[in-house]
């Protein structure tokens, strides 16, 4: 047997790790909706659950969340204490990282980049190092780089100079062609071992390192379409208002 109730916890105050404060704050259920029900175990003998699920929404920045409470009458711990199954959707914790909305990267980095946090949000590591590599190969894809130069050390110690069509190569050429900055390649380069490492070894990166390849990623993103873009619109205004 089964029974609903709607909105019997609405306007209740929970707290819930936000998502974009990226700690505990007080949360407004917004809407509910409890499912209960029984079924016979035995003679005499009743097996119970209840299942909540509710429209939150934080009270400091008024992002909206979904959260569910199960339960059920043979949910104990070992020490005899009953308890319930909590999930919040998106998931977060205190190092969630909040998915930024990039308006002017291209659709194809866009979905890679929601990707490669889905990936760390839920502790995916090694999937997100592969999504930073194939970040920095869609940068390079669309920028119409197919190659770089380098530099080869051979063993006398003399330096060669060549050009390659690998990812290495083709970071150079980032930087040959302008789009990013001398130290910006050198960073794209650690991005490249950073993958190569999480795919080929099976070797997962540390959060440290996943959290400076995620924010610097973001910065280019910036600088490659975000700023521009609104340069642009900033140039436009201007000169629309001496009309």
């Amino acid at each position: 047997m089964e029974e609903l109730e709607y909105n019997k916890t609405q306007n209740n105050i929970l707290s819930v790790i936000c998502i974009v404060c990226k700690n505990k704050n007080r949360h407004k259920v917004l809407l509910s909706v409890e499912k209960t029900g029984r079924e016979p175990m035995g003679y005499q003998e009743y097996y119970f659950w209840s299942s909540i699920y509710q429209i939150i929404e934080c009270q400091g920045c008024g992002a909206i969340s979904f959260r569910s409470e199960d339960s059920n009458s043979e949910d104990y711990d070992e020490d005899g204490v009953h308890f319930q199954n909590v999930l919040i959707y998106p998931k977060r914790t205190s190092d969630t990282w909040e998915i930024k909305s990039f308006f002017n990267v291209p659709n194809n980095l866009r979905r890679i980049y929601r990707e490669t946090i889905d990936c760390y949000n839920n502790d995916n590591l090694i999937l997100c190092g592969a999504g930073i590599r194939g970040l920095v190969e869609g940068l390079c894809k669309e920028n119409n780089i197919i190659d770089g130069e380098i530099e080869i050390k051979k063993n006398d110690g003399s330096i060669i100079k060549r050009r390659i069509d690998n990812l290495q190569g083709k970071i150079n050429g980032l930087y040959e062609n302008g789009k990013l900055t001398k130290d910006n390649a050198e960073i794209l380069h650690e991005h490249r071992f950073l993958g190569n490492k999480a795919i080929h070894e099976l070797q997962p990166p540390s959060k440290e390192e996943l959290d400076l390849a995620l924010e610097i990623i973001e910065n280019i993103f910036n600088t490659l379409y975000e700023i521009p873009q609104k340069g642009m619109q900033l140039k436009h205004q201007r000169l629309n208002n001496k009309k």
